[in-house]
């Protein structure tokens, strides 16, 4: 590693989420809290790339090198990882490629675009026994960890049903957002799978689905259905749209045996409560605020590192990494080479979410409930085939 134990990075893309990343780093490098030291930006456009290494020089006093195509970010002996932002159809062979030639892999969400994207580089860090992450940052905002632990401490006791929403402009899903072979699903996928991680994260795994997509206003998807059954007899329901007018919007429920709680965002728990039998409503800032007072340094420190979040600030802001949970999952990406040990969302995890999403596009095309296990072991892909066949991994 460089710099005395600091993880030489790389950032490859440099679009919307790249530069979302870009300030990531740029936190964690003005805290002084993380081995993460970004060395390079790459895109395929060198005139973005050139602009965000001197938005990051504005930022931190110095700028990252700006080098042309992953070949030469990967002869470069400062860079210990990359961080790819790229098209969810570039994911596997752009992160097999840099496994193979020994550097760390941070893969944006989605990890990839079908099961056996996935697996090939799960295959490839197997291989070269190096971390590779996957950068799902949803569970990493400060008031879904409360609701983490409100859950899975029984605040609430058995949840029953699960139950979210979220409506996102039509006009803000345009060009290769709307391109199947790139993205596989705006909506079922590039949206979706955000709420996969995270209700894995909630709730354990998802064993079956039953869907419905469609389209609306394209020649793509732009909204999916679907019925969850989870393996701990949860059950849940979402929606995805993509279609939208009138502004964004979103929300949560979940119900138990001893009250619910709800949100009136998909991003965070905000503006909303926590009722319980017998007590009084609790609004969701109060009890996130109650559970970071009583939280004990060791475990606060771990699940949310100083310095990776906004302290004062709880709600989320998609635009500002320490609000959105982006500075955290770089830093514990950075730690996790630092330390030898797996990131917190690994390719096997990210797989899963992944999974999740793609039973959903079977369960409409097939018309029928889809075990995620089958999609899982492969014996359920009749979705992803010609995405497969076209990528060279049919």
């Amino acid at each position: 590693m460089t710099r005395g134990g600091a993880v030489g990075i790389a950032l490859v893309g440099c679009g919307g989420m790249g530069i979302r990343h870009l300030l990531g780093y740029a936190a964690l490098e003005r805290a002084q809290i993380s081995p993460a030291h970004l060395v390079a930006v790459c895109d395929h456009d060198t005139s973005r790339a050139a602009a965000a290494a001197k938005r990051y020089q504005a930022l931190c006093g110095r700028a990252p090198r700006v080098l042309e195509g992953l070949a030469s970010v990967l002869a470069d002996p400062a860079v210990d990882a990359v961080d790819l932002v790229l098209p969810t159809s570039r994911h596997h062979e752009a992160a097999t490629t840099a496994l193979e030639h020994g550097r760390h892999v941070l893969v944006e969400k989605p990890f990839g675009i079908t099961i056996r994207a996935c697996r090939v580089m799960a295959e490839a860090a197997a291989r070269s026994r190096l971390r590779l992450g996957v950068a799902e940052n949803y569970r990493r905002v400060v008031s879904h960890r409360a609701l983490h632990a409100l859950i899975t401490e029984g605040v609430i006791g058995r949840p029953y049903v699960v139950s979210v929403h979220t409506v996102q402009q039509a006009e803000e899903a345009r060009g290769w957002f709307r391109d199947r072979s790139t993205v596989g699903s705006l909506p079922n996928l590039e949206f979706a799978v955000h709420e996969a991680d995270l209700l894995r994260h909630l709730f354990g795994e998802v064993a079956e689905v039953h869907a419905i997509a469609g389209e609306i206003e394209s020649a793509g998807e732009d909204v999916g259905l679907a019925l969850l059954r989870f393996q701990s007899g949860t059950l849940g329901q979402w929606m995805v749209l993509t279609a939208g007018h009138g502004g964004p919007t979103g929300g949560r429920l979940v119900a138990g045996e001893l009250g619910h709680v709800d949100s009136r965002r998909w991003e965070g728990w905000e503006d909303g409560s926590l009722r319980l039998d017998g007590c009084d409503p609790v609004s969701s800032q109060a009890w996130i605020q109650g559970w970071l007072a009583g939280l004990e340094p060791e475990r606060r420190e771990r699940l949310l590192p100083r310095g990776t979040w906004d302290e004062v600030a709880l709600t989320v802001d998609i635009q500002d990494p320490l609000r959105y949970g982006i500075a955290t999952e770089l830093y514990d990406f950075a730690a996790a080479i630092a330390a030898g040990r797996e990131p917190e969302v690994d390719a096997e995890s990210g797989t899963r979410a992944v999974a999740i999403c793609l039973a959903i596009l079977e369960s409409a095309q097939a018309r029928g409930p889809v075990a995620v296990a089958d999609v899982l072991e492969g014996r359920v892909r009749d979705w992803q085939e010609d995405i497969d066949r076209a990528l060279g991994l049919g």
